[in-house]
């Protein structure tokens, strides 16, 4: 028998040749499964020792119905469908895919910037509809060197993010509170304190921060009713970082020129999502994450975090810190005494 049970949640069929290379030196028996209910994970889940989580299960009752699991890891750098505070209080770990996806999500704020400054899908669509030749539709067309672009969240995609675009020699103005100074000072960018400076200064604002309990709605009528008129909202996070009615509501009245949106607050969309419908902006179906580079990364980084774990390391990934003096505390109770 062998000593540690690995579940992994998602396609039966898949080969699991990452996770299993990197675990080759450990004694672990791979179950895989694809439950269609939460039940039936939990049932499948209950004596693991470890999840490796392709699959959308992560509720409270979820984490609580394992016996001794130590640690999730989700494929994916959102985690957001994961309860981390049940975690933290069961003593599981929680790790994501941490860097899987920088450089494809930073490119693809990028590119959203680029074609949103030269209308590019608008004067695409003009020609395809009837051939239309009109090369001052959707001008005007400003230098990106003379504007200023606002990132909301200097992770690492929101650096990324920052030194791509300092290509173009844009100005960069950074909101995150949680940045030390140091890093912004290495970067050549200037911090704001106020979430809503950035919405009043810039050309450009880019949201790339995690959707937790404190960024749920960060973005509403409040912020947009603060940008310039000619300028532009890009979010390639979490489309429930922003308040999606508020935001329509917002492009309907003018108060923006115009977005580009990888995300929504409800996914898959509904097809008549008046987004999809809104000659200024420019949607794509979650898919910034995407390469051919990152797939496999995600598969490496999760089985990373896991292997780490039952070797008895610390995961570079833990997304829920606290757990560790809950499991130091939980380590230190005496076992509890059988009845007579």
């Amino acid at each position: 028998m062998a000593k540690y049970k690995v579940v992994f949640l998602g396609p039966e069929d898949d080969k699991l040749e990452y996770e299993q290379a990197e675990m080759a030196d450990l004694d672990v028996e791979f179950v895989k499964a694809n439950p269609k209910s939460e039940g039936e994970a939990m049932e499948v889940v209950k004596d693991a020792d470890a999840i490796l989580n392709r699959a959308g299960w992560g509720s409270e009752q979820f984490i609580k119905s394992t016996k001794n699991c130590k640690v999730l890891a989700v494929y994916s750098h959102g985690f957001n469908h994961i309860d981390a505070e049940a975690a933290t209080e069961h003593g599981m770990m929680i790790t994501n895919g941490a860097g899987m996806c920088a450089e494809e999500v930073s490119n693809q704020a990028v590119a959203f910037t680029l074609a949103l400054n030269r209308q590019v899908v608008q004067y695409t669509l003009q020609l395809r509809d009837g051939g239309k030749w009109d090369g001052s539709e959707f001008s005007p067309i400003e230098p990106l060197d003379e504007q200023t672009v606002g990132i909301i969240g200097f992770g690492n995609i929101g650096r990324q993010i920052a030194r791509k675009l300092g290509g173009w020699r844009m100005d960069t103005i950074v909101y995150d509170p949680y940045c030390p100074p140091w890093l912004i000072k290495e970067y050549g960018v200037e911090q704001v304190w106020e979430l809503n400076d950035i919405f009043k200064r810039s050309d450009y604002v880019i949201t790339i921060v995690p959707l937790n309990p404190e960024t749920y709605h960060m973005i509403g009528k409040e912020q947009f009713d603060l940008m310039k008129k000619d300028a532009f909202f890009v979010n390639v996070c979490r489309g429930a970082v922003v308040n999606e009615k508020e935001m329509i509501d917002a492009l309907n009245n003018k108060k923006f020129r115009g977005a580009g949106l990888d995300v929504f607050e409800q996914e898959p969309a509904d097809p008549k999502n008046p987004l999809f419908y809104m000659p200024n902006v420019i949607v794509a179906p979650h898919i910034a994450g995407q390469s051919t580079r990152s797939a496999w990364l995600s598969r490496r980084r999760a089985s990373q975090q896991v292997a780490a774990v039952l070797r008895g390391e610390r995961p570079t990934a833990l997304q829920n810190p606290a757990v560790t003096s809950k499991l130091e505390m939980m380590s230190s109770m005496p076992a509890s005494k059988p009845k007579l």
